[in-house]
């Protein structure tokens, strides 16, 4: 991320101090998680390599293990005197210290400034706001750091220490009057592009796996990344060349991917927004790429994609349409069947939900060019996490993802019609939206153990099943391992837990998507995990079967992390069986199952066809 694009941040930091001065502030339920001091207290290599290097004085001299917050501005070596700013939970507690062009060290134990209980992001802000090049938290005893994605934008480097003995000791020179300075270092060394790293005893290359080969990879430095996120394909329906698209903070990029060995930049879409936030969700009808970003303001972008065919270099690309009737938004799902985009957790401001209260937002997309309002269905309303973010009360829920589609599942009652399953954050309700804008209604709603925050969620191929991801419930309790909710959707009226499946990791898991028998997830740190879906009518044992791994982040393998870093999406539906993955810091990974057919032809590898793909009206026709 550039420094222009950091200095326009401060457009937000300014909104975002004003809602923190007028509002309540509220504790996150990001914060509180609880591990072991003795599991931890050996820690001194960082999860990916972030650290703290204390320079002076000498008998403090160590690289502290942290852990970085997601959204806050790239390390870059920032170096400078440590000064203590004890809760640093908002601008009063920078009123007795000077901090400007220093590194603000906060302490979740202080006592010396108390102040209400606030979120990390507002604790960020208030550090930027005092002038601070950068911000070191020291977690509280019995608190682990996290570095949750969901963080405001910041302008300067937010860390969250480990809390191990070398780390307190700092904290109590800090208290006695020592000087201590220190520099912020990422010790991560940048991977290159490789290419065609076959699983191999357990490793592709640096990747750990499991049944997946590496077709390649290539590193967000080759197409000016700054944080990749979401992921779509597209096939075009007169070439047969495949192509991938992905948000990146500052736009969107275009890979042509039909020969996977050597994939082909072939444009972005910059983002325009003054505001430009990670978040970036695609989706594809009818060769158009509709796009939505946390950004602010954005909209959603319409691209015609058949721009893309016979391109050979990248170029800078400019939308077709543009739809004004949200500012920001979370994500975006379309129904292919019936031409319908979903625009879920809608901003119309920083915090502000827009007309659909950040629910159900439908777009009539029948043509693509011309999206057109088509109605809302609020579910509970309200900002939800955006003004969590900020301290402002949040007493509902809003939209956090969705799959709508045309019902042909069990449930005889409501086949034919058109459901949306949604991710609600404490909930998944279905909802029925067939009868555009006025006859929608929520069928039912459903939670489940120790639910902390409803991601996503997708249906197996008979829609008998709801495969569900929670993204916070790995970091409720140390050594938790990844939790796949398994609901029974059978009966639309009255859905269950079918069964909790508990992967072998304790990374967090985020999106989820089923094809042919298989559910291909994007677990964050533990990477691309393959599972099979016949084994959920086991009588004797329902479970998800796993298959196939391959780990994107090759940084903690001695010492996995529940942080936000690794994966964050995935696309399993290319006929050819080349399946798409984003690495949030490390790049575009393109890869296959081992016992996929080999990519041959005459033209060399990855021309040929292997024999994945979706049958005949079934799964994403992208």
């Amino acid at each position: 991320m550039d420094r222009m694009l950091r200095s326009r941040r401060a457009w937000a930091s300014g909104l975002a101090l004003a809602a923190l001065l007028a509002g309540a502030v509220v504790s996150s339920p990001l914060a509180d998680a609880h591990p072991d001091p003795l599991e931890t207290s050996h820690k001194q290599q960082a999860a990916g390599g972030v650290v703290v290097r204390v320079q002076a004085p000498s008998e403090l001299a160590a690289d502290l293990a942290a852990v970085q917050w997601g959204d806050t501005a790239p390390i870059e070596d920032q170096s400078g005197p440590l000064v203590y700013a004890g809760s640093g939970c908002s601008p009063l507690s920078y009123a007795a210290v000077d901090v400007a062009g220093k590194v603000a060290f906060i302490d979740d134990e202080a006592t010396t400034d108390p102040c209400p209980v606030s979120t990390f992001a507002q604790k960020v802000q208030s550090a930027q706001q005092a002038g601070a090049i950068a911000l070191v938290s020291l977690p509280a005893e019995g608190s682990e750091p996290n570095g949750s994605a969901t963080a405001l934008a910041g302008e300067i480097p937010a860390l969250e220490l480990y809390r191990v003995p070398e780390a307190v000791a700092v904290r109590d020179a800090l208290l006695a009057g020592t000087a201590v300075s220190v520099a912020l270092a990422d010790t991560r060394e940048p991977l290159p592009r490789i290419v065609d790293q076959p699983c191999v005893d357990g490793t592709a290359g640096p990747f750990a796996c499991d049944g997946v080969d590496l077709l390649s990879f290539v590193p967000q430095e080759e197409f000016d990344g700054a944080g990749v996120s979401d992921i779509w394909g597209w096939t075009d329906p007169e070439t047969s060349e495949e192509y991938v698209m992905f948000g990146k903070t500052n736009g969107v990029a275009f890979y042509n991917v039909t020969d996977p060995y050597a994939p082909l930049y072939v444009g972005w879409l910059p983002n325009e927004a003054v505001l430009q936030e990670i978040w970036h969700d695609i989706k594809v009808f009818q060769d158009h790429a509709f796009i939505v970003s946390e950004s602010m303001p954005h909209g959603m972008t319409v691209f015609d994609l058949t721009e893309l065919r016979g391109v050979t270099e990248a170029q800078e690309l400019s939308p077709t349409a543009r739809y004004d009737g949200v500012m920001s938004a979370h994500n975006v799902a379309i129904n292919e069947e019936t031409g319908f985009a979903y625009i879920v957790g809608g901003n119309a401001a920083l915090v502000a939900p827009d007309q659909c209260l950040s629910g159900l937002h439908m777009v009539d997309i029948n043509d693509p060019a011309n999206p057109t309002f088509a109605g809302c269905h609020p579910l509970d309303g309200g900002p939800g996490t955006a003004a969590r973010t900020v301290g402002l009360p949040v007493g509902v829920a809003y939209v956090h993802d969705t799959q709508c589609v045309v019902y042909r599942g069990p449930d005889a009652d409501h086949q034919g019609r058109e459901i949306c399953f949604n991710a609600a954050e404490d909930k998944v309700a279905i909802v029925d939206v067939t009868d555009k804008p006025l006859g929608m209604r929520t069928i039912s709603t459903i939670d489940y153990e120790d639910v902390a925050y409803a991601h996503q969620g997708w249906l197996t191929e008979d829609q008998r099943y709801l495969l569900t991801n929670d993204e916070l419930d790995e970091q409720a309790e140390p050594g938790t391992r990844t939790r796949t909710m398994v609901l029974d959707v059978s009966d639309l009226d009255a859905p269950v837990v079918h069964d909790y499946h508990h992967h072998d990791t304790v990374s967090i898991d985020h999106n989820n998507y089923v094809h042919e028998g298989l559910v291909y997830q994007s677990n964050y740190t533990s990477g691309l995990r393959v599972l099979g879906v016949a084994t959920l009518d086991d009588p004797a044992d329902p479970r998800l079967d796993p298959r196939a791994f391959f780990d994107v982040y090759p940084y903690d393998d001695e010492d996995p992390q529940a942080v936000f870093e690794g994966t964050w999406s995935n696309y399993p539906y290319f006929e050819s069986g080349t399946i798409a993955v984003t690495g949030i810091n490390e790049g575009l990974f393109l890869l296959r199952l081992s016992d996929d057919e080999p990519a041959t032809s005459d033209e060399g590898p990855g021309r040929g066809k292997g024999r994945r793909g979706p049958p005949e009206g079934r799964g994403p026709k992208g």
